[in-house]
């Protein structure tokens, strides 16, 4: 159950904060493409000129595809350790 809710909380903080990712995404990018974005606030709001609402959640799915095992491991895990060592902690 704790793999469960750890990547539930990796995936919603992943779709949070997605926009200012891609934003600085673009950011990197955009010097190599010829495009100069003066800080993330002209980044985002260019992306989303340019793409719309969905340009800033392209590539979420990918993303929390790869990050709700990522972020469920930690959890499971230390509640693991943590019924571990209370059930030792009573012996």
């Amino acid at each position: 159950m704790t793999l469960v809710i750890g990547s539930a909380a990796g995936a919603l903080s992943s779709s949070a904060t997605f926009p200012l990712d891609d934003a600085r995404k673009h950011m990197q990018a955009g010097t190599l493409n010829g495009r100069h974005y003066n800080n993330m606030l002209h980044a985002l709001m260019s992306i989303l000129e340019k793409e719309g609402l969905p340009g800033l959640y392209r590539g979420l799915g990918p993303s929390c595809l790869k990050l709700v095992p990522v972020a469920g491991n930690p959890f499971m895990c230390y509640e693991a350790c943590k019924r571990i060592l209370v059930e030792n902690n009573r012996s």
